[in-house]
């Protein structure tokens, strides 16, 4: 069955069901995250366009090194295993108060679950994105991330990690398995696009895999595991992709390991669409050290290296308030 005839069978059951709600909840979470971060005068882009760029030359600056963000989620009980849900999250800079654009810039889905799986709508991240983020040591965030240039091979779409007007299903767990499909209507701007994950989660062990799909000219693949040794998380990814024809190529590597009370972020990915001088290597050490279960200090070193291009070296530290 296609998306929209999932949506339109669930729909149909739903209405069958009791009209009164059991519960709801609505709840209201944030996070304001700054530090100062230097850059050397290098010319490779570090980050893939997040963070330092390297085309600014040397300086200091003041910013963030995950998204400040403010945002709201709701839940409703219908009843037999039923519920309704909401999720909207807006964006923002803390180092100058201006507003991403669009407001809701994270997240802004509708959502109807059941117990054979949750049906949603709206702009949200791509399945592949909670593969990719959870074997990134830094989860996409500081100068040292893998990010998305990295664990996504180049790709993106609609400008991101996040597709517009988004039509998708996330299934219940089966014995530590979960499976998410999407599809994202290009509404005149481009053309639909596919997409899925399958993920398996169950004590120690982690892995992943999938694939988004616009046309010929724009797909991406990526699989990827980690296992907890309890004194060392390894973790390793492989991506491919197309992005507008060229074919490209991403192994990262990466670990996390505890350290007193904080934990320990090493990694290495290298990047390499076809042509000459194209390469990116890149390398990352970081530390987070937490003060309470919602505040966070982390520092952080990323270095990357383009073929033709010098050495662009970044260093941030901040600290991290979560509400």
């Amino acid at each position: 069955m296609n998306h929209v005839g999932t949506l339109a069978a669930l729909c149909a059951v739903a209405a069958a069901l009791p009209a009164v709600a059991q519960t709801s909840a609505i709840s209201i979470y944030g996070r304001l995250d700054l530090g100062i971060t230097h850059q050397n005068s290098g010319t490779t882009n570090l980050n893939g366009g997040n963070g330092a760029t390297g085309a600014a030359g040397k300086r200091w600056d003041v910013r963030q090194s995950s998204g400040n963000r403010l945002g709201f989620r709701g839940t409703e009980d219908l009843g037999r295993g039923w519920k309704a849900g909401f999720h909207i999250e807006h964006r923002f800079r803390a180092d100058s108060g201006a507003a991403d654009n669009p407001f809701w810039a994270a997240r802004s889905i509708v959502e109807l679950g059941s117990p054979y799986g949750a049906v949603y709508l709206g702009r949200e991240y791509i399945p592949l994105f909670w593969t990719a983020v959870e074997l990134d040591p830094w989860r996409f965030e500081t100068t040292a991330m893998f990010g998305s240039r990295h664990q996504f091979a180049g790709y993106s779409i609609d400008g991101g990690v996040r597709s517009l007007n988004t039509v998708g299903y996330k299934s219940p767990k089966w014995g530590g398995f979960t499976a998410q499909l999407a599809t994202a209507l290009g509404e005149g701007a481009r053309e639909r696009s596919a997409s899925a994950n399958l993920q398996y989660k169950r004590g120690p062990w982690f892995f992943g895999g999938g694939f988004d799909r616009v046309d010929s000219n724009r797909r991406l693949a990526l699989i990827g595991g980690t296992y907890d040794f309890g004194v060392v998380r390894p973790m390793l990814t492989f991506s491919r992709s197309t992005v507008a024809g060229i074919d490209a190529r991403n192994l990262s590597v990466g670990a996390t390991a505890p350290v007193g009370p904080g934990q320990l972020r090493v990694g290495f990915a290298r990047y390499s669409p076809d042509g000459a001088n194209n390469d990116i290597d890149k390398l990352g050490l970081g530390y987070v050290h937490p003060l309470s279960k919602r505040v966070s200090l982390y520092a952080d070193i990323g270095s990357a290296k383009q073929e033709g291009r010098s050495r662009t070296t970044a260093m941030d530290a901040g600290i991290k308030y979560n509400f």
